[in-house]
Parts: C-alpha cells; sequence; structure tokens
C-alpha cells in the first residue's frame, strides 16, 4: 500500500470511528488526524487548509473529504490526481505560503511546482 493510499484509508477510518458522536466529534477527530499527519508542516498551513475543508463540507462532505485527501497527498510529496481546480490550487499556494519560512524546503517546491502546473501560481 502507497503511504497516499494508507492516508486516505486511515483519514476515512478517523472519520467513521466518530461518526457516532456527532459531527463537532467528527470534526474534531479529522482535524486531530490531518494535524497530527503532518508534523512538518507548520500550524498555520494546517490551519488554513483545514479551514478551507470545513468550507467544503458545508456544501458537500463527501466531495471534502476526497478534497482533503488530495491536499494529504500533495503534503506527502506523492499527489495522486485528485482533480483540484484552479481556485483549489490557489488555496493550497495560499496556505503553503503561510509557512514558506519555515517549510522544507523540497515540499515548498513540490507544491508551488505543482501550484504552477495547474496554472494558480
Amino acid at each position: 500500500m502507497q503511504p497516499t493510499d494508507k492516508f486516505r484509508t486511515d483519514l476515512d477510518q478517523a472519520a467513521r470511528r466518530a461518526s457516532g458522536r456527532g459531527e463537532v466529534a467528527e470534526i474534531e477527530a479529522l482535524r486531530s488526524f490531518f494535524y497530527r499527519s503532518f508534523p512538518k508542516v507548520g500550524e498555520n498551513a494546517k490551519s488554513s487548509l483545514f479551514a478551507f475543508y470545513l468550507e467544503r463540507r458545508r456544501a458537500s462532505p463527501g466531495t471534502a473529504a476526497a478534497w482533503l485527501a488530495g491536499v494529504g497527498s500533495v503534503l506527502m510529496m506523492d499527489y495522486d490526481g485528485t482533480p483540484f481546480e484552479r481556485a483549489d490550487w490557489a488555496e493550497i499556494k495560499e496556505s503553503i505560503v503561510l509557512e514558506e519560512e519555515e517549510l522544507d524546503l523540497d515540499l515548498l517546491e513540490y507544491v508551488m511546482s505543482l501550484v504552477l502546473d495547474h496554472g494558480a501560481l
């Protein structure tokens, strides 16, 4: 199993385990899992990305979960081809730029390269 597949599976499991305890518990479980999954990404970037996820969740929870898993693949430097729109790439860039001084240079270059390739730079 690839790391991105494991992340996706673990993300789904975190949501399923918390789903019986209500929406607030599910969101907190997902937030906690997402934050723990990327210890080298700063709190501001993770907070910003999760806020974008929450906006999507209000409109379409299933689509939002796929979006968050796709973002995870980007942060793992193993983009899985999630079909992000130009606005999604702009949001990812906006979040990553919050940590550009502290972020691992390889990850910063990887994300910015994807953003550029998808026309959002």
